[in-house]
């Protein structure tokens, strides 16, 4: 297996980037995300890909924040950089001019989750499951999860996944729109690869006039914006650091508002 936090492999018309921490499901470390970044900015340049699919190596796609990292956030400044950086990712698949598929398998939770949410289609492996998991932690949504799950849910359906926070098999996820593809595999990948050959012959400046109209990019960038500012306060709370800390011992947090 490769030493490399982020994947790149190109097939045809087609960018398969893998996030590939598979020791700690996939989670989201600065380097993972200027990875992914980098990455996605490659694919972007190049007139040859028409499609990006996005995936994970090992059991999960993406376990969302990295809690040694959060453990070790000194101050207010460091968690509004980490936020901006996640925060960044989903921004590069929404403004991007190209189809993103989420090849789910595993784990999407807290900011993997939204990640998954902010590409443009969902193919979904039986084992796939879904968390917003930041209340547990006691944090908000972030990578722009405010704004995409009431879209796809409702704000209703988004309040009772965000709060308390429930956890969504790959077929719930399927009746509640948030995955667009259901496979009997435990690999995701066989279908989202023909999904992907099926966008790949399609006009790509249609296919991108389409994708700017609806994902209210300026929207976007606001909720971005506000989540920053809100997840950064969190990030130094006496909750957030109780939430971490009863994760790493295997026990109920006990949260007191402060």
């Amino acid at each position: 297996m490769s030493d490399e936090t982020v994947i790149l492999e190109r097939r045809g018309k087609i960018a398969w980037v893998t996030m590939n921490r598979p020791n700690t499901l996939n989670s989201l470390t600065p380097e993972m995300c200027e990875g992914l970044l980098s990455t996605f900015a490659k694919c972007e340049e190049d007139t040859e890909t028409h499609v990006v699919v996005l995936c994970g190596t090992g059991k999960a796609f993406c376990a969302g924040g990295d809690l040694c990292t959060i453990a070790s956030l000194p101050d207010r400044e460091a968690a509004r950089e980490y936020v901006r950086l996640a925060g960044r990712v989903s921004a590069a698949i929404i403004n991007s001019v190209k189809p993103y598929i989420a090849a789910v398998a595993g784990a999407a939770a807290g900011a993997g989750f939204n990640i998954a949410l902010a590409c443009d289609f969902l193919c979904a492996a039986q084992s796939a499951k879904f968390t917003q998991a930041f209340s547990s932690i006691g944090l908000i949504s972030d990578c722009g999860g405010n704004m995409l799950l009431p879209a796809l849910v409702g704000p209703r359906t988004a309040k009772r996944l965000m709060m308390l926070p429930e956890k969504l098999s790959a077929r719930e996820a399927l009746a509640l729109g948030i995955a667009t593809e259901l496979t009997e595999e435990e690999d995701p990948r066989a279908a989202a690869e023909a999904l992907a050959g099926r966008l790949a012959v399609q006009p790509p400046l249609a296919l991108a006039r389409i994708k700017k109209m609806m994902n209210r990019g300026e929207e976007f960038e606001r909720t971005l914006c506000e989540e920053e500012e809100i997840q950064s306060e969190l990030l130094m709370s006496e909750d957030c650091r109780e939430g971490v800390r009863a994760f790493f011992e295997k026990r109920a947090a006990e949260f007191k508002g402060r």
